[in-house]
């Protein structure tokens, strides 16, 4: 019983630490462009969270560049570092951002992008 007990605590613990990395959102015109150090996303209505997953092909640790054009909603936008999820940045409705800032390195990169609000606009992330 016990063995069952252990199993059982360890899978919901490993769901518990991938869930931030599922994506789940309602979307409508959602155009998404995920490549090797970039990644876009433009929508016409987006709710919920998305999870991006970008490669970071360059041997050199880079800052993360952004730009972001909201028309409506609020927007919070996240990058994994060390397992660890850092606000990246956050834009309201008629805002718009064109920045550095965050820290990676070399291999795969999470991007986590979560509505405040349900929100149209678009968002470009590279690593440059």
């Amino acid at each position: 019983m016990k063995r069952v007990l252990i199993c059982v605590l360890a899978f919901v613990l490993l769901l518990s630490l991938v869930a931030c990395e599922v994506s789940s959102y309602k979307a409508l015109m959602l155009i998404k462009i995920v490549k090797d150090n970039h990644c876009e996303v433009s929508f016409d209505y987006l709710d919920g969270k998305l999870v991006l997953k970008p490669r970071y092909t360059r041997s050199a640790e880079e800052d993360i560049h952004y730009s972001a054009t909201l028309e409506e909603g609020e927007i919070n936008v996240y990058y994994v570092f060390l397992d660890v999820k850092q606000l990246l940045f956050n834009i309201k409705a008629g805002e718009s951002i064109d920045s550095r800032g965050g820290y990676i390195e070399k291999g795969r990169q999470t991007i986590i992008i979560e509505t405040v609000t349900p929100a149209k606009g678009k968002i470009t992330i590279s690593f440059d």
